[in-house]
């Protein structure tokens, strides 16, 4: 029996190497022999969740080991989605957000010894439109087919289960076994469907060299991969904020006792998941202290001295490494861009866009990775910073709840999760130390100078 993954995201991309591409946007691949696992989750499920004015963004970046021949995505919206790419450090940076690193200053006297211590949107770059007619239980209406990076996406309509089935496996989406019984759970209340996969093979059967007649870009037998499939991110429009897990259970989870998901809700009050104990709550930071954290120089931790101990001229040359944004800013520019397509009343900004349309241009020559990457930065810079600038004081009127901890598997299958607000005790509410947040910097002072 095949399995597939149905995880609430994207897709993954191919390189036919045994180490990552440099940019972390595809998983490491590695050739295998014929008794490779199939697609099994790994690791912690990230996702961040901003829900304003029914509005909605959900964006995630999932772990997975296994055949890379068995791997696809389909993931239910109630109401078509803006699609994007995330950055790779959007969730270290979202942690970095919640509580930024701060730079150490150690004082001493002489050289130390050694130590043992719901709105409707009408814009050019919205989402398309769900049709209202009804559907046969044997068709399925394409509501949207696009290319993001090295994914092909399709948002569908379907009458039924069936019928998604046989249009993914016409056209080469992979639909996981097991699950038509929650598919028609979302077919029977007009939800829509997005269906994402790899559009690219074997790099070195399809780029051209010298004297070659013929390219494969099929991927080698046994290739498998193990790590994190690129980001992405879907507004949306929904009545409540909600998170559509139930297809998640289908996914071979290799912890035994429940998948860990970590979700990072922005929204207007602080909040719990309705359906899941309250302990999960780990951290909340409210609007003012959000945007201190996304603006300011961090913080200066003083140890065996302080300010006195050190000159202005000192001070002033420590700014670039107090710079919020080279730890944050990724998070900053995401909730700013989902803030104001909010009060613009658009699902999909011209960055986003024009982002995407590069992704296409950069995919169509077969070029991804860290220097692509930036180049891409770099040219949508200007338009980026112009939007982070207009919408970062809206997180002021904001909350951002961080939950963490394994969801119970019969709760992922039974319901969709939903919030409720909830505000945790502050005693409880402390800094975390998260693996993936940064480290901060650190200087050490001799007053015998």
């Amino acid at each position: 029996m095949t399995r597939t993954l149905s995880l609430a995201l994207l897709a993954f991309g191919l390189v036919p190497t045994a180490s990552a591409d440099p940019c972390g946007m595809v998983p490491p691949i590695r050739i295998a022999d014929s008794n490779v696992p199939a697609i099994q989750r790994t690791g912690a499920q990230r996702t961040y969740v901003m829900f304003k004015d029914g509005v909605q963004t959900m964006a995630l970046r999932p772990g997975f080991s296994g055949k890379i021949d068995e791997f696809g995505m389909l993931i239910p919206f109630p109401s078509p989605p803006a699609l994007r790419k995330i950055d790779d450090d959007t969730f270290a940076h979202t942690e970095a957000a919640v509580d930024p690193p701060v730079m150490n200053v150690f004082v001493y006297d002489d050289i130390p010894r050694p130590s043992a211590t719901g709105m409707r949107f009408a814009s050019a770059g919205s989402a398309p439109v769900k049709s209202e007619d009804s559907l046969r239980i044997d068709e399925v209406r394409v509501v949207n087919q696009e290319a993001v990076g090295m994914y092909q996406v399709a948002v569908l309509e379907a009458g039924s289960a069936t019928a998604l089935k046989g249009w993914m496996d016409d056209n080469g989406f992979r639909y996981p076994d097991g699950m038509d019984a929650t598919v028609e759970d979302y077919v029977g209340i007009r939800w829509c469907f997005v269906a994402i996969k790899a559009t690219v093979g074997q790099a070195m059967g399809v780029a051209p060299q010298p004297g070659m007649r013929t390219v494969d870009s099929a991927l080698p037998d046994g290739a498998a991969f193990d790590g994190h499939v690129q980001g992405m991110g879907f507004r949306f429009e929904t009545p409540e904020p909600v998170v559509p897990m139930r297809l998640s259970v289908f996914n071979p989870d290799t912890s035994g006792d429940g998948p860990r998901n970590v979700v990072y809700a922005l929204t207007e009050q602080p909040v719990k998941v309705s359906q899941i104990n309250s302990d999960l709550v780990r951290r909340q930071v409210q609007g003012n202290e959000l945007h201190g954290h996304l603006t300011q120089p961090i913080e200066l931790v003083w140890h065996n001295g302080g300010p006195e101990d050190v000159t202005p001229e000192e001070l002033d040359g420590w700014r670039g490494l107090r710079d919020p944004a080279q730890y944050n800013g990724i998070a900053a520019q995401l909730f700013a861009a989902d803030l104001h397509a909010v009060s613009e009343g658009e699902l999909s900004l011209a960055f986003e866009e024009e982002e995407k349309e590069l992704l296409r241009i950069s995919e169509s020559f077969g070029l991804r990775g860290a220097e692509i990457d930036t180049q891409h930065a770099a040219a949508l810079d200007e338009m980026r910073d112009e939007v982070t600038g207009q919408a970062l004081d809206a997180i002021k009127e904001m909350s951002l709840t961080v939950i963490d901890g394994r969801f119970p598997v019969p709760v992922l299958a039974e319901e969709n999760l939903t919030f409720a607000q909830f505000r945790m005790d502050e005693a409880q509410n402390v800094t975390r130390t998260d693996e993936i947040r940064p480290s901060g910097p650190t200087r050490t002072i001799y007053r015998n100078r």
